[in-house]
């Protein structure tokens, strides 16, 4: 839970001390003991651990919402492993280098609620998995109702998940494809915004019985929106209502996605994904689990800071926000003492001081020009914790 990107032995060192620092005391440890002992622990323990922070996050009064709706964003990434013969046996191959040595690579999907940053679920498979396979895995499991909103870019559109999720009475916002029908017929229409009976395929039938689906046809909302690069973003949503849901209200909706994709960002390069500690498919998931419940466990613990920077004592051009590479790296600490010696507030204590110097401004309508990812694994604007 401290995020172990350094070697182990010099990990091993910084836990102790932090143990000492709190008061406490542990003997030293070799890191060949350490691996062995690690062999033990499931991977699993972190998907529960996260699991219960979001709970009791969402058992409080500081979730943030849009109109009413939690807005949560799904997207999809790839990512490099170790290359050992066990992981390379498990995860697949994709590609050979100039010198042929194999690149072993995984495939990852994340779930996110994008306003108040918590991964409501993460998964890890092999390469050449579908990004839609891992979706229905999150569906299956993942629990939500009519006041959740799912938001999608257009890889992720079909009839058969847009049909699931009316059935669960989830709503729903996809960016569309131009190759649909409908929004081919919805363009030569000339129209802003316009409503769709959507019907089910005939292709889709067998597996809709199989999810229970038993409407056949129901009515959604076709929209178009100017980005300000110039290109039509054609969105589909479950929202039909016009009058209290705007075209504009829509355009911020979509926005919101974006959030997931800094999350996939934070991921990579902020708590340093790909810098595993191990080389072994336990090694790997331990890594990739305790990763996302340290994401999560940040957000939780930097909520109130930020909501208190939002009501300044002076007037300020700008409302703040915690750094949240700052907040990753004190609670590299600060899980010693919430976990280890028990210096609960203590913990806390040096963390909020810490974190209330540590912010930024946030400064609305800040655009970037989006650039293809450079080849070296750690980029200079993101430096790992």
């Amino acid at each position: 839970m401290t995020n172990l990107a350094k070697s182990i032995q010099r990990e091993l060192a910084l836990f102790k001390d932090a143990i000492e620092l709190d008061g406490g005391s542990i003997p030293e440890v070799h890191k060949s003991a350490f691996c062995k002992a690690r062999k033990k622990l499931k991977h699993t323990v972190f998907i529960e651990f996260s699991q219960m922070a979001c709970k009791e996050f969402y058992a409080s009064d500081e979730v943030l919402r849009w109109k009413g709706y939690r807005v949560i964003g799904v997207d999809g990434s790839t990512h490099e492993l170790p290359a050992s013969k066990e992981l390379k046996e498990k995860y697949g191959v994709a590609a050979k280098r100039a010198d042929g040595k194999e690149i072993c690579m995984a495939r990852s999907l994340m779930v996110y609620d994008t306003l108040n940053h918590l991964t409501l679920y993460g998964e890890m498979d092999r390469y050449r998995q579908s990004e839609m396979g891992m979706l229905w895995n999150a569906l299956s499991v993942l629990k939500l109702d009519r006041k959740d909103i799912l938001v999608f870019d257009r890889y992720y559109a079909s009839h058969l998940l847009i049909f699931y999720l009316h059935k669960r009475g989830v709503q729903f916002c996809f960016r569309m494809k131009d190759n649909w029908y409908e929004v081919q017929r919805f363009l030569r229409s000339g129209l802003e915004s316009d409503d769709l009976i959507i019907n089910l395929p005939a292709r889709d039938q067998r597996k809709a019985d199989e999810l229970g689906i038993k409407e056949k046809r129901f009515k959604c909302r076709l929209l178009k929106v100017q980005l300000d690069s110039g290109e039509t973003e054609i969105l589909l949503t479950s929202l039909t209502n016009e009058t209290k849901i705007t075209v504009a209200d829509l355009y911020e909706l979509y926005g919101l996605r974006w959030f997931v994709e800094e999350a996939f960002k934070t991921f990579k390069h902020k708590v340093c994904l790909e810098n595993f500690s191990g080389k072994s498919d336990k090694a790997v998931l331990q890594d990739f689990y305790v990763k996302i419940f340290i994401m999560n466990l940040t957000a939780v613990a930097v909520r109130p800071i930020n909501e208190a920077l939002k009501k300044p004592s002076v007037k300020v051009k700008y409302t703040y926000q915690v750094n949240f590479t700052e907040a990753l790296a004190t609670m590299k600490r600060g899980v010693v003492s919430f976990f280890i010696t028990g210096s609960i507030t203590k913990g806390l204590q040096r963390l909020y001081d810490r974190l209330q110097k540590a912010t930024a401004a946030i400064r609305p309508g800040r655009k970037f020009k989006r650039r293809e990812p450079e080849k070296r694994r750690f980029h200079t604007n993101y430096k790992p914790t």
